[in-house]
Protein backbone atom coordinates (compact mmCIF):
# COMPACT_ATOMS: atom_id res chain seq x y z
CA UNK A 1 0.00 0.00 0.00
CA UNK A 2 1.68 3.30 -1.11
CA UNK A 3 -0.74 5.69 0.27
CA UNK A 4 -2.98 5.91 3.19
CA UNK A 5 -6.59 5.69 1.62
CA UNK A 6 -9.92 6.78 3.81
CA UNK A 7 -13.37 5.04 2.46
CA UNK A 8 -16.13 6.82 2.87
CA UNK A 9 -19.74 6.09 2.99
CA UNK A 10 -22.58 8.70 2.75
CA UNK A 11 -26.01 7.03 4.13
CA UNK A 12 -29.58 7.64 3.05
CA UNK A 13 -28.69 8.98 0.00
CA UNK A 14 -31.78 8.28 -2.34
CA UNK A 15 -31.52 7.53 -5.76
CA UNK A 16 -33.21 10.74 -6.87
CA UNK A 17 -30.62 12.53 -4.67
CA UNK A 18 -27.91 10.23 -6.14
CA UNK A 19 -29.14 10.99 -9.80
CA UNK A 20 -28.86 15.21 -9.15
CA UNK A 21 -25.80 14.64 -7.02
CA UNK A 22 -24.20 13.00 -10.16
CA UNK A 23 -25.67 15.77 -12.27
CA UNK A 24 -24.29 18.82 -10.28
CA UNK A 25 -20.97 17.53 -9.34
CA UNK A 26 -17.74 15.72 -11.27
CA UNK A 27 -17.97 12.60 -9.73
CA UNK A 28 -15.44 10.91 -12.03
CA UNK A 29 -12.21 12.57 -10.93
CA UNK A 30 -10.48 14.53 -7.95
CA UNK A 31 -12.52 17.84 -8.84
CA UNK A 32 -15.29 16.25 -6.78
CA UNK A 33 -13.31 17.14 -3.80
CA UNK A 34 -12.49 20.33 -4.88
CA UNK A 35 -16.15 21.41 -5.36
CA UNK A 36 -17.50 20.20 -2.18
CA UNK A 37 -14.80 21.98 0.09
CA UNK A 38 -13.63 24.83 -2.39
CA UNK A 39 -11.40 26.54 -0.01
CA UNK A 40 -8.18 24.55 0.32
CA UNK A 41 -7.98 26.15 4.11
CA UNK A 42 -11.02 23.91 4.71
CA UNK A 43 -9.23 20.80 3.74
CA UNK A 44 -6.63 21.18 7.09
CA UNK A 45 -3.17 19.87 7.05
CA UNK A 46 -3.84 18.28 3.91
CA UNK A 47 -3.75 21.32 1.27
CA UNK A 48 -3.45 19.82 -2.31
CA UNK A 49 -2.39 16.58 -0.96
CA UNK A 50 -5.90 14.56 -1.60
CA UNK A 51 -6.91 12.45 -4.43
CA UNK A 52 -10.17 10.60 -5.45
CA UNK A 53 -9.81 7.04 -6.49
CA UNK A 54 -13.05 6.12 -6.68
CA UNK A 55 -16.68 7.36 -6.30
CA UNK A 56 -19.68 4.56 -6.64
CA UNK A 57 -23.52 4.74 -5.43
CA UNK A 58 -25.39 1.71 -4.68
CA UNK A 59 -28.89 2.41 -4.98
CA UNK A 60 -29.79 -0.77 -3.17
CA UNK A 61 -27.94 0.54 -0.06
CA UNK A 62 -28.55 4.12 -0.93
CA UNK A 63 -25.01 4.36 0.20
CA UNK A 64 -22.37 6.78 -2.05
CA UNK A 65 -18.54 5.67 -1.66
CA UNK A 66 -15.81 7.76 -2.03
CA UNK A 67 -12.38 6.54 -1.70
CA UNK A 68 -9.85 9.20 -1.15
CA UNK A 69 -5.38 9.13 -1.79
CA UNK A 70 -3.58 11.06 0.69
CA UNK A 71 0.11 10.68 1.67
CA UNK A 72 -0.60 10.22 5.55
CA UNK A 73 -3.12 12.09 7.73
CA UNK A 74 -7.14 11.40 7.29
CA UNK A 75 -9.02 14.29 5.84
CA UNK A 76 -10.93 14.52 8.52
CA UNK A 77 -11.11 18.38 8.40
CA UNK A 78 -12.05 18.14 4.32
CA UNK A 79 -15.04 15.84 5.56
CA UNK A 80 -16.19 17.64 8.18
CA UNK A 81 -16.30 20.96 5.75
CA UNK A 82 -17.53 18.26 2.85
CA UNK A 83 -20.53 17.06 5.70
CA UNK A 84 -21.90 20.89 5.48
CA UNK A 85 -20.91 22.07 2.28
CA UNK A 86 -23.84 20.86 0.04
CA UNK A 87 -27.36 19.88 0.81
CA UNK A 88 -27.25 16.52 -0.51
CA UNK A 89 -25.21 15.46 2.74
CA UNK A 90 -27.67 17.98 5.33
CA UNK A 91 -28.50 15.08 8.44
CA UNK A 92 -26.78 12.59 6.27
CA UNK A 93 -24.49 10.10 8.53
CA UNK A 94 -21.21 9.88 6.59
CA UNK A 95 -18.58 7.27 8.15
CA UNK A 96 -15.06 7.32 7.41
CA UNK A 97 -12.31 4.47 7.37
CA UNK A 98 -9.07 5.52 7.04
CA UNK A 99 -6.15 2.70 6.73
CA UNK A 100 -2.70 4.35 7.38
CA UNK A 101 -0.07 3.98 4.52
CA UNK A 102 1.88 1.52 6.65
CA UNK A 103 -0.95 -0.79 7.44
CA UNK A 104 -0.26 0.23 11.04
CA UNK A 105 -3.19 1.49 12.37
CA UNK A 106 -6.93 2.35 11.49
CA UNK A 107 -8.73 5.50 12.42
CA UNK A 108 -12.71 5.91 12.64
CA UNK A 109 -14.62 8.76 11.86
CA UNK A 110 -18.47 9.89 11.95
CA UNK A 111 -19.46 13.02 10.93
CA UNK A 112 -23.08 14.86 10.24
CA UNK A 113 -23.59 18.32 9.35
CA UNK A 114 -20.20 19.82 9.72
CA UNK A 115 -19.93 17.84 13.81
CA UNK A 116 -17.53 15.31 14.16
CA UNK A 117 -18.96 12.76 16.47
CA UNK A 118 -16.61 10.01 16.49
CA UNK A 119 -13.12 10.12 16.30
CA UNK A 120 -10.78 7.33 17.09
CA UNK A 121 -8.42 4.87 16.49
CA UNK A 122 -10.38 1.59 15.99
CA UNK A 123 -7.38 -0.97 15.33
CA UNK A 124 -3.51 -0.66 15.51
CA UNK A 125 -0.29 -2.95 15.21
CA UNK A 126 3.06 -2.47 15.65
CA UNK A 127 5.77 -2.29 12.57
CA UNK A 128 7.22 -4.96 12.92
CA UNK A 129 3.98 -7.31 13.20
CA UNK A 130 2.47 -5.81 10.15
CA UNK A 131 6.09 -6.83 8.56
CA UNK A 132 5.95 -10.37 9.08
CA UNK A 133 3.00 -10.45 6.90
CA UNK A 134 4.61 -9.28 3.93
CA UNK A 135 7.68 -11.68 4.80
CA UNK A 136 6.87 -14.81 2.72
CA UNK A 137 9.52 -16.58 5.46
CA UNK A 138 6.66 -16.05 7.82
CA UNK A 139 4.95 -19.35 7.47
CA UNK A 140 2.39 -18.21 10.12
CA UNK A 141 1.94 -14.66 9.10
CA UNK A 142 -0.72 -14.22 5.64
CA UNK A 143 -1.41 -11.58 4.56
CA UNK A 144 -5.22 -12.31 3.76
CA UNK A 145 -5.16 -12.45 7.68
CA UNK A 146 -4.03 -8.97 7.96
CA UNK A 147 -6.74 -7.75 5.48
CA UNK A 148 -9.27 -9.72 7.31
CA UNK A 149 -8.24 -7.82 10.48
CA UNK A 150 -8.06 -4.34 9.45
CA UNK A 151 -11.38 -4.75 7.31
CA UNK A 152 -13.31 -6.57 10.26
CA UNK A 153 -12.69 -3.94 12.75
CA UNK A 154 -13.72 -1.14 10.22
CA UNK A 155 -17.17 -2.93 9.70
CA UNK A 156 -17.68 -3.09 13.58
CA UNK A 157 -17.24 0.51 13.57
CA UNK A 158 -19.67 1.68 10.83
CA UNK A 159 -22.26 -0.98 11.97
CA UNK A 160 -22.26 0.53 14.87
CA UNK A 161 -22.14 4.10 13.54
CA UNK A 162 -25.01 3.00 11.77
CA UNK A 163 -27.04 1.52 14.77
CA UNK A 164 -26.32 4.35 17.11
CA UNK A 165 -26.56 7.31 14.70
CA UNK A 166 -29.35 6.14 12.13
CA UNK A 167 -31.18 3.31 14.02
CA UNK A 168 -34.51 2.38 13.11
CA UNK A 169 -34.90 6.17 11.55
CA UNK A 170 -33.43 5.74 8.59
CA UNK A 171 -33.55 9.55 6.56
CA UNK A 172 -35.48 8.60 2.95
CA UNK A 173 -34.18 11.98 1.21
Amino acid sequence: MDTTKSYIKVFNVSPAYAEDFEFDFSTSDSELLTQLVPDQDDWGALSWGIELEEYEYNANSQIIYLTVDTKWEAPIEWLKNASKGTHYFENKLITMATIQKDETCVTGVAVMDGEVIQNKNIWDMKLEEVSKYYNDDESDYELDDLDNKIWDCIGQFVSVCEKFYLGDNKDET
